[in-house]
């Protein structure tokens, strides 16, 4: 058995299904599949039911399950205990979005320069191409972008995954009707983000790939999260947030064709230092904790 092998078949569990899992390792789905199928073997044990597109715990697997976890903890202990051969410090920065800056890395960076003390981070916010571009120009030394991300000489790690839905205010008079339809949302207003937003774009192909004749009648566009907010709150229209930004005075519209998922990457130049694979590395296990503890969204 192979400690890799746990580490696929964790991940298998959280996600759901072995598509998303390989996506996630970057893995194909066939290279992950063999090494399940090892595992198997060698435990003599089926520890998950295949069904269709997704995959269930067996009972045998739901052992396995617990086992793994304190497996994956010890060995996080033992990099941990080892790790002062190759302390993190120094000063770093970091871009990112406005939804990433405000949302997910305050409570990441707390954590990590609360066991770091001689490490130092700040963060700039700034959109995409921003962003991109202080990374590849050493501007910043780590940067969080939404993928995909083709760009050879940076090194690119899968950070969190992102659900965006359309919203509105809680008393918005969408919200009476029983079934919004089409017909429904082309007679609203629309607060979004402006056209150079990562966020902006993957809402306009998801509603373009859904109806090409749609062009929404914008009322506002905003650069900050926090604009598109209390516009909406306000009520001057509806738009679209990332579920990690969406505020208890909005709530989400039921119109499923138009929700949409996108993912961030890490990504850093390759011809950095030691110190900065061991931020990115640092920055991953405490987003993953973060999630896990956040749990699904419930507005």
């Amino acid at each position: 058995m192979e400690f890799r092998q746990i580490v696929y078949f964790l991940e298998i569990s959280e996600s759901g299904t072995f598509q998303k899992a390989a996506s996630r390792l970057g893995l194909t789905q066939p290279a992950l599949s063999k090494q399940i199928y090892l595992l198997e073997k060698e435990l003599g044990v089926s520890v998950l039911e295949r069904g269709g597109r997704s995959v269930r715990l067996t009972h045998e697997g739901e052992r396995f399950y617990q086992y793994s976890i304190r497996m994956k903890e010890l060995w996080e202990e033992i990099q941990d205990g080892f790790s002062k051969d190759n302390e993190l410090k120094g000063n770093y920065s970091i871009s990112a979005g406005g939804t990433v800056s405000a949302w997910i890395l305050p409570q990441i960076l707390k954590e990590i320069l609360k066991k770091r003390p001689g490490l130092s981070l700040s963060v700039r916010e700034g959109d995409a191409q921003e962003t991109k571009d202080a990374v590849l120009k050493g501007e910043v030394d780590l940067g969080i972008l939404t993928g995909p991300i083709s760009e050879p000489s940076l090194n690119v790690l899968e950070f969190l995954s992102d659900r965006i839905f359309p919203v509105a205010s809680k008393d918005h008079l969408l919200f009476l009707k029983k079934k919004i339809r089409i017909e429904d949302l082309k007679k609203q207003s629309f607060v979004l983000f402006h056209p150079g937003s990562a966020l902006r774009k993957a809402v306009e192909k998801k509603i373009k790939s859904f109806s090409k004749e749609f062009g929404p009648k914008i009322a506002m566009e905003l650069r900050s999260v926090e604009s598109v907010i209390k516009s909406l709150e306000a009520g001057l229209g509806i738009g679209f947030l990332s579920e990690y930004s969406i505020s208890p005075k909005l709530k989400k519209i039921k119109f499923e064709e138009w929700n949409t998922e996108r993912k961030f990457y890490l990504c850093y130049r390759k011809k950095s230092g030691p110190g900065l694979a061991l931020l990115a590395e640092e920055i991953l296990r405490s987003a993953k904790r973060w999630e896990s503890e956040r749990g699904p969204s419930s507005v």
